[in-house]
């Protein structure tokens, strides 16, 4: 989490960063506002850390994780623009699905499909989609879990894609968890096709 902050820094600074990421067993990462007594079971011997990054709960071990920050004066936005989360995200969240497709995955961003659920008294990140979430369009399932922290002069954000069966059941996480799906995802393929889709997105601005 220290080196996704320092992405933001350097964002800060005017530089456009990202990292592709993955974790060597189970860990959870918890929204910056979540409290860990009421977002996992009282029970969990997970490992837990406390993101930078808003949103609700993680879990890790199974997934790709992307932490990417950049310069807001890179987006095209306008002043109104930059200080709106959901603006900011729909700017940063176009290259990420379409590498997500290009290294094999059915992503859509949930609006576009027939498949929105909102579950505000889950704490797991995956059982909970609202209309920015990235899914299946086929199945509905959440194949993309975001969080994003806006500062006055950058953004970072914070991505879990899970392409595998998970380490742990997300039963002995949370208390209302989510089905546990996943896609295939070549994850060489999506550090490339997110560099190439990335930079030309932010080329033209």
């Amino acid at each position: 989490m220290a080196r996704d902050l320092e992405l933001l820094e350097k964002a800060e600074q005017g530089t456009p960063q990202w990292r592709v990421y993955s974790w060597t067993e189970p860990w959870v990462t918890l929204g910056r506002f979540q409290k860990p007594e009421q977002a996992i079971l009282p029970d969990c011997q997970i490992s837990r850390i406390i993101r930078p990054t808003g949103g609700k709960a993680v879990l890790h071990g199974h997934d790709v994780t992307l932490g990417m920050a950049v310069p807001l004066a890179s987006l095209g936005l306008t002043d109104k623009e930059s200080r709106s989360v959901g603006a900011v995200y729909r700017h940063v969240i176009g290259p990420i699905v379409e590498a997500m497709q290009a290294a094999g995955s059915a992503a859509e961003l949930a609006e576009k499909t027939d498949y929105v659920s909102l579950e505000p008294r889950t704490a797991d990140c995956f059982a909970h989609v609202s209309p920015n979430d990235v899914v299946d369009p086929e199945t509905g399932q959440k194949v993309c879990g975001c969080a994003l922290r806006l500062t006055a002069t950058a953004v970072l954000l914070q991505a879990s894609m899970p392409i595998s069966e998970p380490l742990v059941d997300p039963s002995e996480v949370f208390a209302r968890p989510s089905d546990a799906g996943w896609t295939p995802m070549d994850p060489v393929k999506f550090t490339e096709a997110l560099s190439g889709a990335f930079t030309e997105s932010l080329a033209a601005f």
